[in-house]
């Protein structure tokens, strides 16, 4: 198969698949339903083309969710080489790492192996942690330095740093999160084949967005200090720069960071009133380019990656009403957890 026919494929591919997001309005609609898991949430398992077996089997709807994301994966990396389908690969991680979180916070919180092993997401043929080690492991140092001979080595190694200096689950997180997204912009800067531009625009878009939306958090939700809360973002960056981030961390109010922006934030995020609304935006922010690339791009890897995040978006929204739904929560209060914009979702059919 050439190169133009594999891009050719998974153009093709991305585009039957993205056809199947779940709307804004559909989620909305099960937003505004009552009680436990209904027969609405088993029609739109239908819709989202999951496995009936699995749920013959027993699978929970959360876990046949993860299962259809990870085929998805399966079937995009098919016609992908060299640094390509190294990047969706590593983009596999980023659900695993879910685990371990689950894994750690359950230590921390000395929770049963069984009591933690009932969260955890079945990774199928993209497992790479060695999930009963962990659990049998007692000391947390230990247990992240069984990580060590996995893809996940660099990452353990910045949490068990933090872990052994802070002994704080928050701290532990942060720097999971801060080198998952450090060893994706080297991914994408690995690429080096025509066309992959729009590849970097997407992904350094949303690293921007991200270390934003974490310095505001941070800094003036959370109280960090300017050099803590520097330190916890991503040092890989696009257009907002280093010293960009850095002046903002050393202003002293939320309402002067916001009027400091650089554009397009400035105008974005004016009359953003906290940091949750800021995280809000630019969340939605992301998923609009997301959609709009999907649509439109010429790029196969650009609509792929862009594919990636909506289904990934999809995946935490239906996650997030299911056990809000579970918890009987108010529409209104599932809605604040999702962040839920109408016009986040898949609008359509693309084009």
């Amino acid at each position: 198969m050439t190169a133009v026919t594999r891009y050719a494929y998974l153009r093709t591919r991305v585009s039957l698949m993205a056809a199947r997001l779940l709307h804004s309005e559909r989620l909305e609609a099960l937003i505004e339903q009552s009680g436990e898991e209904t027969d609405e949430l088993t029609e739109v398992a239908r819709d989202l083309g999951l496995d009936a077996t699995e749920a013959a089997a027993g699978l929970t709807l959360e876990q046949r969710l993860v299962s259809a994301l990870l085929d998805d994966y399966l079937i995009l990396l098919r016609p992908l080489t060299g640094a390509a389908r190294e990047l969706v690969l590593y983009a596999t991680h980023r659900v695993e790492l879910a685990n371990l979180k689950t894994i750690i916070s359950g230590k921390m919180a000395g929770q049963s192996a069984a009591v933690i092993r009932r969260e955890l997401m079945d990774m199928g043929p993209f497992s790479a942690l060695p999930v009963e080690q962990l659990l049998r492991t007692e000391d947390m140092a230990e247990m992240l330095r069984r990580l060590d001979n996995t893809p996940y080595a660099d990452i353990a190694r910045q949490a068990r740093r933090v872990f052994e200096e802070q002994h704080d689950l928050f701290a532990i997180h942060a720097a999971i999160d801060r080198r998952y997204f450090a060893g994706l912009a080297k991914r994408v800067k690995a690429l080096r084949e025509p066309g992959h531009e729009e590849v970097r625009h997407l992904v350094g878009t949303w690293l921007d967005r991200t270390n934003l939306s974490w310095l505001l958090r941070f800094r003036f939700a959370y109280n960090l200090g300017p050099a803590q809360s520097y330190y916890l973002l991503i040092p890989d960056t696009y257009r907002l720069g280093g010293a960009q981030l850095m002046a903002l961390a050393q202003l002293n109010s939320f309402d002067e960071a916001i009027a400091r922006l650089p554009p397009p934030y400035g105008p974005m995020l004016r009359g953003a009133p906290t940091s949750y609304d800021v995280v809000r935006i630019l969340d939605a922010e992301t998923w609009r380019q997301a959609e709009v690339t999907v649509r439109r791009s010429t790029s196969a890897l650009a609509a792929t990656i862009a594919y990636l995040l909506l289904r990934e978006r999809e995946l935490r929204a239906l996650r997030a009403l299911i056990k809000g739904r579970r918890l009987r929560l108010s529409p209104d209060l599932i809605r604040s957890a999702l962040g839920f914009e109408p016009a986040v979702l898949g609008q359509g059919q693309p084009a």
